[in-house]
């Protein structure tokens, strides 16, 4: 009896696993592309623009748009872009309203930095 309760538990266990990692692998593949597809990117908004792109739909407009709160919307919204990556150091990477180093540096390569750059 004590073999037939061990040899169910493991097959119990392997499918356990087996199907645990069925679901993982799933949400791996497909999960993956639809949050990222879902989640939205505060960089796509135009910098500088109306502050009122933050307060859009019921006070929450920058929620929706990728925001950690309504000061980090209104701070990236209401300033310049960064000239170039040299100009996101030394803390100003805050200034310009951006969560970290490598985020101005990143808007600096997709953007160009600054007005009238060109890719």
């Amino acid at each position: 009896m004590k073999q037939k309760i061990s040899a169910l538990f493991r097959k119990i266990s392997s499918t356990k696993l087996v199907a645990g990692f069925a679901i993982v692998a799933s949400v791996a593949v497909f999960g993956a592309t639809s949050m990222a597809a879902a989640a939205p990117n505060y960089m796509d908004v135009e910098k500088p623009t109306a502050q009122r792109v933050c307060y859009k739909q019921l006070s929450d407009g920058w929620k929706k748009l990728g925001f950690r709160d309504l000061d980090h919307c209104l701070r990236y919204v209401s300033t310049e872009q960064p000239e170039d990556k040299e100009t996101c150091q030394g803390g100003w990477w805050f200034v310009y309203g951006f969560n970290s180093l490598r985020q101005c540096y990143t808007y600096v390569d997709e953007h160009g930095g600054g007005y009238g750059a060109t890719l």
